[in-house]
């Protein structure tokens, strides 16, 4: 190649992926994913619950709030905490255990979409007309793929019927000026104690009223949009909706608690007030967005089972774990349904952790399922109360600060007893024999202390920092990081500075991504480590295709 222009194509490369400075690792786990012991307390977290429990100044009334967490690797839950109201409805359990039977109302929204993904991945991306025969060749929904509903990206109305304002506040709101509704705009189906609607009725409402947002442009919450996928599966499948879901997810994985058959009330932990009305309602058409029932151990092994790739494959994981859209906001991006917090902070680097969570909420319960993929963790947070919506996320809050911090340090120490240290190519220091000293300090994944290739005038790093336009080798910041693939790695180059945490402008922005597989020497990758790890986790060499090196760590 012309020199002139490989120097450009090196230049242009460099200078997209150069932020101002700092560490921009790749997305994702920067470490392997820490081994968790058989038990797990994470920051002492049921000392904070148990703070939160007893504190006076706690937010939200403890007396009448009951819930249930717990926290699970791929392999077996390593955490659980369970609170019994000292007031509750009598008909309900004594005591919250790990079998107690809550409402997880929109928790339900992720099965919804494990079943597509199991019975039609290859349809995602047709019209709901295609299997909604009333919406086939109607104007608005012409655009709306079974993926945008998926993902909150359909624009359709949220909720319909249920929770009108004029049936609940109706007279308050007349007081304050609204005017007196024409009779046949009042809801007369679908609301609280009402007759459920029929499928033309839903329709008919959903067709006279606009998107909320164009199909594909924005997130935008709704539960209706849900109904129209688990109606699209039914007829793809040509069964009804509790039994794709039996078939599918919930038999599978022997979550025999699980459903949306309202069980004994007996075994259900039953709040007081409003809350007490609603644990046997039955939600007809709101089933396939907020139908299911089920029990702290039956929630947490769904959530062991997508973190270990039970029902799909690890690549259909992997997409599915992604997000689809954004929010308004550098912390909330939304998904297929998850609503992902981009958490910073919680680690020594300070760089982005994204916890994958989906809600559910009623009068009386609320419910929190939460993956952290970066760290092969998950748990569930259910919580039955007078309001529930505030016990919730204050767990959550105290939950996902506990989970990453812990997790994060074990990732560390992990990392540093099994592959920190110097590896070479013979027994000697001498420039006749490669070496590679290895470190984890504060920053992400495993810093490169030192490179030499066998026989070399100038270290590695020298080299390579010249290549990328640095002056000086203590200026480049040389890393590796997992792929997930048995002991690969890849390196990152950035030049040592300062990176703005929220950019206001593009040449600040982390854009490391560019950079991935640039550095090939003869046709092999030189941004390629290969560890060889043995079934224990001890790791014995590890080899650079690049420089045609095999090292074994001393």
């Amino acid at each position: 190649m012309n020199k002139t222009l490989f120097s450009l194509l090196v230049w242009a490369a460099s200078a997209l992926a150069t932020p101002v400075g700092g560490q921009c690792p790749p997305a994702g786990p920067v470490l392997p994913p820490p081994k968790y012991p058989a038990k797990l307390d994470p920051q002492r977290l049921s000392s904070r619950i148990e703070a939160l429990v007893k504190s006076s100044g706690t937010r939200w009334n403890v007396s009448t709030t009951s819930f249930s967490v717990e926290l699970t690797s791929a392999d077996a839950t390593l955490f659980e905490y369970h609170h019994t109201a000292a007031v509750k409805n009598a008909s309900g359990v004594k005591t919250v255990d790990a079998d107690t039977v809550y409402r997880v109302m929109s928790v339900t929204k992720t099965v919804n979409v494990l079943a597509l993904l199991l019975n039609a991945p290859h349809k995602i991306d047709t019209p709901i007309g295609d299997y909604v025969e009333e919406l086939r060749g109607f104007g608005p929904y012409e655009g709306v793929t079974l993926r945008m509903l998926a993902s909150q990206l359909a624009g359709v109305p949220n909720k319909g019927f249920a929770f009108d304002r004029y049936l609940r506040y109706g007279d308050e709101l007349e007081k304050a000026g609204f005017p007196k509704p024409d009779p046949k705009d009042i809801p007369t189906c679908d609301n609280l104690s009402m007759k459920t609607c029929s499928r033309a009725e839903m329709l008919d409402a959903l067709k006279s009223n606009k998107l909320i947002f164009m199909p594909g442009d924005r997130p935008a919450y709704s539960d209706q949009a849900y109904m129209l996928l688990g109606w699209a599966m039914e007829n793809i499948t040509g069964k009804p909706f509790e039994q794709i879901v039996r078939d599918s997810v919930t038999g599978p994985l022997g979550l025999s608690a699980t459903g949306f058959q309202v069980p004994e009330l007996s075994r259900g932990v039953i709040p007081v007030g409003i809350g007490a009305s609603f644990f046997d309602l039955s939600l007809g058409n709101f089933n396939y967005t907020a139908g299911l029932f089920s029990t702290p151990r039956n929630l947490t092994a769904y959530t062991r089972a997508i973190l270990n790739n039970t029902l799909l494959t690890p690549a259909q994981t992997r997409t599915w774990l992604k997000p689809s859209s954004f929010a308004g906001s550098y912390a909330m991006h939304v998904g297929a349904p998850w609503e992902i917090f981009r958490l910073s902070r919680l680690t020594p680097d300070g760089r982005p952790i994204d916890v994958y969570t989906k809600s559910g909420s009623m009068p009386g319960w609320a419910a929190y399922v939460l993956l952290v993929p970066e760290y092969n963790i998950g748990g569930t947070i259910l919580v039955a109360a007078v309001d529930a919506n505030a016990p919730s996320l204050s767990l959550l809050d105290a939950v996902t600060d506990a989970v990453v911090r812990e997790a994060d340090a074990l990732a560390r120490r992990q990392a540093e007893r099994a592959y920190a240290g110097r590896y070479s190519s013979g027994g000697d220091k001498s420039s006749s024999s490669s070496s590679l000293e290895l470190v984890v300090d504060e920053g992400p994944g495993l810093r490169i202390k030192s490179w030499r290739a066998a026989g070399g005038a100038k270290s590695v790093l020298a080299a390579l920092a010249e290549q990328k336009g640095v002056a000086d080798e203590a200026e480049l910041d040389a890393r590796i990081y997992p792929i997930g693939e048995g002991g690969r790695w890849r390196m990152v180059l950035e030049k040592l500075g300062r990176r703005a945490a929220t950019p206001s402008r593009p040449s600040e922005a982390c854009a490391n991504w560019f950079n991935y597989d640039t550095w090939r020497y003869a046709s092999r990758p030189v941004d390629e480590f290969d560890f060889e790890v043995t079934e224990q986790g001890a790791v014995k060499s590890v080899s650079n295709p690049g420089l045609r090196s095999t090292m074994t760590k001393e």
